[in-house]
């Protein structure tokens, strides 16, 4: 039985967060909006007209950044995925907040998604540290392989596979104990901490997503609503 703590919040993760002391948080995982209007589109798709909320601009970018900063502990790393929709605004948003960028991983999905033009096979996860960050290995690649959630088995539109999450929380040299997700979904995030046995913060603003969540990762004695 695993003893990691689960503490899920329902809300916007910028009034959320103001709940969550300084300095508390030893890492930060998540992969929020990237403000591209995103309404799946594959006509057979379950997720058809899906849209994905705040998802229609980054004018949270700078507060959202600022407070990632403000939570975090010292010497820690936090973890964005992000595309080249949003990769530019998050990257001048995390400076700004005072994290270091520490890389830019591409993370090969292995089979190209919807669209026109170059059809994209990949994502990105940028990498920030407050102050400094040591990985385990030096033998770290930037581009890292995981498949992608088929949509068959796709409780949200954009969701992460746990295998990815669990490598990028297993990194940092610290071991990081207690991680945060402010855009959690259906809760893949959580579902990694818990098969790794860490503390898992995640808040969600979307009611739908945030019950799938509890029921994923079990946490609903702990839940705050």
């Amino acid at each position: 039985e695993s003893m990691s703590e689960v503490n899920l919040m329902l809300g916007d993760c910028l009034e959320r967060m103001k709940e969550i002391p300084d300095g508390s948080i030893s890492m930060i995982l998540t992969d929020p909006p990237y403000g591209m209007d995103l309404t799946p589109q594959r006509v057979t798709g379950k997720f058809k007209g899906v849209k994905i909320k705040n998802d229609d601009s980054l004018d949270w970018c700078d507060s959202f950044f600022n407070e990632c900063y403000r939570v975090t502990s010292k010497n820690s790393a936090s973890m964005f995925f992000c595309n080249h929709h949003c990769v530019s605004e998050f990257i001048a948003s995390a400076k700004a907040a005072g994290f270091i960028i520490k890389n830019l991983i591409v993370w090969n999905k292995g089979h190209f998604g919807m669209g026109g033009n170059w059809r994209p096979v990949h994502e990105l996860v940028l990498i920030c540290s407050k102050g400094r960050l040591v990985t385990h290995s030096n033998s770290l690649k930037t581009i890292i392989d995981f498949k992608k959630v088929h949509h068959s088995k796709a409780v949200h539109p954009t969701e992460k596979p746990v295998s990815i999450l669990e490598h990028l929380i297993s990194q940092p040299d610290y071991d990081p104990e207690v991680i945060l997700d402010p855009f959690m979904g259906s809760g893949s995030t959580g579902v990694a901490c818990q098969n790794l046995n860490r503390d898992f913060i995640g808040i969600e603003m979307d009611e739908g997503y945030f019950n799938i969540a509890q029921e994923r990762i079990g946490g609903g004695n702990n839940a705050v609503q």
